[in-house]
């Protein structure tokens, strides 16, 4: 039985108190090719136009999400702004024309299967903007996990703002344990209506959704919900726990952020909608992936660093004779490796100069994270040293080393293990960015589902 339009009012106000919202949903018609309908999130291969040369070559004059995202690469391409005005327009003809179509209201249930980390499920709601700010010290049960880099707006923002539909790459964690909510709706799914099923371009895997319509089902999901935020209170001793963490998407869910804050503040001062209707405004919400972060098909992965310059013998002996460096020694790579992938090395991190592997030991390795320790040397040495050097962020250890042919000093970081990561952000606030990955790259969210905004 799907949910009735009496129903729906219900879980409206029950999901509100969640900050989470059953989001109408726009999916591909018949006849589209969701092969090439679905890429990987603009976030990824921000220096590989190979890639996206690649993935341009395979979509071809097909309808995609390729068309409607604005991939990292080209943010900084001269011709970014007409790139933006021609997603914009193109948002609008596959609404004219019928390329995408109103599934209706449901919360989707996804499957990804990727050879690495085999089956990720999750829960596509709407999150309430209303209950989400990225500020350090924020209280909302919506929370950024890492800091947010309000210079990087703009860009997506300029393209949010005349968008018609959003489609998003956002991944949001919940601190599920006992796996009572994904995993107790995926145990269910006998007669659930299945929306697609394809295998993904460029190694991406396997992605499967389905409908969740019924009335039971979605009660269901709200009360193990509303357990789990009395839990976070008891745990975190709080009636303002952090209950939905960001995992992927942090700047994306910063512009919807913005882009509600800006409609919010112009249409109270045009005065065409009273309170309850703009409150009620599609741009309120943005779509987003919840996923348990105890999924066993959820890879926690270190983001490393690469530090591009033209003298890298300087970089490295900076690095090594900084203030926050207590110890720097040689070290081979595969202990290096193995140092940083368990716990006693949660506090540590390594450099690669192209010749010589070394691990770095800090002074003080409880007041921040070791990523925090890099990033902090890395802008002393831009401000001191070199002006015109730049830090890259990179997936996979390989692809790191790699670079230090192209003129770039590798650094190697752990990852913070994910059953300190709610504790972490509800005490001290945000990890400084790009402190975790979920999975490799190939292993991002593909382009879906989307939702009108306008």
């Amino acid at each position: 039985m799907s949910i009735s339009n009496s129903s729906l009012s219900t879980f409206a106000h029950d999901f509100e108190y969640l900050g989470i919202q059953i989001p109408r949903i726009l999916l591909p018609g018949e006849g589209i090719n969701l092969s090439k309908w679905s890429v990987v999130a603009c976030d990824q291969y921000t220096s590989d136009r190979a890639y996206w040369n690649r993935v341009e070559s395979q979509v071809g004059g097909e309808p995609s999400t390729l068309r409607i995202t604005l991939p990292e690469i080209f943010l900084e391409a001269s011709d970014v702004e007409l790139r933006i005005k021609k997603i914009q327009d193109t948002m609008k003809s596959y609404i004219e024309k019928g390329i995408l179509k109103d599934i209706g209201e449901a919360v989707i249930y996804i499957e990804r299967r990727t050879a690495s980390s085999g089956l990720r499920q999750g829960l596509l709601f709407a999150m309430d903007l209303e209950k989400y700010d990225y500020s350090r010290d924020s209280k909302t049960l919506i929370r950024a996990t890492e800091g947010t880099i309000v210079e990087r707006i703009p860009p997506r923002l300029r393209v949010r703002k005349e968008a018609s539909i959003e489609i998003p790459h956002i991944m949001i964690l919940i601190d599920d344990p006992q796996r009572q909510l994904i995993e107790n709706v995926a145990a269910n799914m006998l007669n659930k209506r299945k929306l697609y099923d394809i295998n993904l371009m460029e190694h991406g895997g396997n992605l499967a959704g389905w409908a969740i319509e019924d009335s039971s089902s979605i009660s269901d999901i709200f009360s193990i919900l509303k357990n789990l935020l009395k839990t976070a209170e008891q745990l975190q001793n709080t009636k303002t726990p952090l209950f939905f963490a960001m995992g992927d998407g942090n700047h994306s869910l910063a512009t919807a952020k913005a882009h509600w804050e800006a409609q919010k503040t112009e249409l109270r001062a045009s005065g065409r909608l009273n309170e309850e209707q703009l409150m009620n405004h599609p741009a309120r919400y943005a779509l987003a992936e919840i996923v348990n972060i105890h999924s066993p098909g959820l890879r926690f992965e270190p983001i490393h660093r690469a530090i591009f310059c033209s003298d890298t013998e300087s970089v490295s002996s900076f690095i090594q004779n900084h203030p926050f460096v207590k110890k720097s020694k040689p070290i081979c790579e595969s202990d290096l490796k193995k140092l940083l992938e368990n716990p006693e090395g949660q506090n540590r991190a390594g450099i690669f100069d192209g010749k010589q592997f070394f691990a770095l030991e800090f002074v003080d390795p409880s007041s921040k994270l070791p990523p925090a320790f890099i990033d902090e040397i890395y802008a002393n040495w831009n401000i001191s040293h070199s002006p015109a050097a730049r830090i890259d962020f990179i997936h996979g250890w390989n692809d790191t080393k790699n670079l230090t042919g192209e003129g770039a000093i590798a650094c190697f970081v752990p990852v913070i293990a994910r059953e300190r990561l709610f504790r972490w952000v509800a005490e001290r606030g945000p990890l400084p960015r790009k402190a975790f990955s979920m999975g490799d790259a190939e292993e991002k969210k593909y382009y879906m589902e989307s939702r009108c905004i306008r």
